[in-house]
Formats: structure tokens, C-alpha cells, sequence
């Protein structure tokens, strides 16, 4: 038994921590094909320590740079250089997975404060509401 104890013990998941939170962005990349400069807008689906899950109506490239802005009230509140690192080509949520590649103490900071805000300020439970089955 101990030997299941020690095992369990000593084995380290990682710890990510992710805030659901749908707000604004903007994105900003150069087409690698056409050389211009694409900008657009969407929200994100969550916030990670160093990452971010974006809903775009136009998706950027795996492996793309892109310039993230994360927004309130029309102002910048972060701003962070990322890659692209997977997409999801679903007509009805276009979905880019985004690492953050620089200012991370930052990101933490700013990018996880503002998702718990919009959090608090947006999602209402109400307790007293019967559930139905």
C-alpha cells in the first residue's frame, strides 16, 4: 500500500489555470501570401497562464505571429506578441489557440485580472432558481 501512496503522492500534474471569460479582441497579422497586414476582431473563449482560445471570424495560420489586443470599453487593456498554435475551422466558431510569447509576468498579471473581472461582473448565479429536470 505504500508503494500506491508514494506513487500517488510524488505524481505532479500540471496546473493550468484557465478563466472563461468572452471578451473583446483584436488580432493582427501579416499574410505570409499576399504580404498585408490582416486585422480583425472576435472574443475569447478563455484565458490561460500563457495562452488564450480567441473565436475570429478570420482565422490566422498555425505557426502564424499575431499581434493580440485584449480590450474594454473600446481601450487596450494588454497587448502581447503570440503564435498561432492549433485551429478549429468550424463554420460556426472559428476557433485560434494562441501562445503568448513575451511579457508573461504581464499577461498574468493584467490579461488573468481583467478575465476574473469580466467574470464577476458578467456571470450571475442565482441560487434560488429551482433546477428542472
Amino acid at each position: 500500500m505504500s508503494q500506491i501512496e508514494y506513487a500517488t503522492s510524488s505524481y505532479k500534474t500540471p496546473m493550468h489555470h484557465r478563466i472563461l471569460a468572452h471578451m473583446p479582441v483584436q488580432a493582427i497579422w501579416v499574410d505570409e501570401e499576399s504580404g498585408k497586414r490582416v486585422k480583425v476582431e472576435g472574443t475569447t473563449e478563455n484565458l490561460g497562464e500563457n495562452s488564450a482560445l480567441v473565436n475570429l471570424e478570420t482565422l490566422p495560420p498555425v505557426g502564424a505571429e499575431v499581434k493580440l489586443r485584449i480590450l474594454a470599453e473600446d481601450k487596450t487593456i494588454i497587448e502581447v506578441a503570440t503564435e498561432v498554435i492549433r485551429v478549429e475551422r468550424d463554420p460556426s466558431k472559428p476557433l485560434a489557440a494562441l501562445n503568448v510569447l513575451q511579457n508573461l509576468k504581464k499577461w498574468k498579471a493584467v490579461a488573468m485580472e481583467a478575465a476574473e473581472a469580466w467574470v464577476t461582473a458578467h456571470w450571475k448565479l442565482n441560487y434560488e432558481e429551482e433546477w428542472v429536470n
